[in-house]
């Protein structure tokens, strides 16, 4: 019985500061040496499995740099130029009503995005698998991170059906 070791080892960079992932894994190949494309075969499927770990420790360890960042910044600041409708005067439109800017649909809150992720490793939805499953549920290809409070619901409610049922009705 031979013994494989792959490791493998990536780097990533954000802000002139790097961080170093690395991962080894040692498996047994079941062939012989007589049999060279078996043992390449069963080396390749050891370095898949590897890469595919050390692909969910780096998205993990993204994840909680995005959770820090947001807790970080805090919430949106109103308009620096003091006047929160939009009219530099601070004068009521032609109808008698302050128009209120269009604002930006409000982003996930952390524990949103906390929840949708736990809620996604249930179903082992990891990486591009659950960008492609809030693809399908909010309309657009995104990260947790990047989805709208609304969003966020509904694909919580998606990964999580026996809680969707309607409390509403029951108000």
């Amino acid at each position: 019985m031979l013994r494989a070791n792959v490791g493998v080892s990536r780097k990533t960079s954000k802000d002139y500061n790097s961080r170093g992932f690395m991962l080894n894994l040692e498996g047994e190949i079941n062939a012989a040496l007589d049999d060279p494309e078996a043992v390449i075969e069963r080396i390749k499927e050891l370095y898949s499995v590897a890469e595919e770990a050390l692909d969910r420790q780096v998205a993990e360890a993204e994840e909680i740099d995005r959770i820090a960042s947001r807790d970080a910044e805090g919430p949106p600041r109103p308009p620096s130029n003091g006047h929160s409708n939009g009219h530099a005067n601070g004068e009521p439109a032609r109808n008698g009503h302050r128009e209120s800017r269009p604002t930006d649909p409000e982003p996930a809150t952390n524990k949103q995005v906390q929840f949708l992720q736990t809620l996604a490793k249930r179903r082992k939805l990891f990486g591009a698998k659950l960008e492609d499953f809030i693809e399908e549920i909010a309309g657009r290809r995104c990260s947790p991170y990047d989805l709208t409070k609304k969003e966020a619901g509904a694909v919580i409610n998606a990964l999580n059906p026996e809680a969707s049922g309607d409390d509403r009705a029951r108000r």
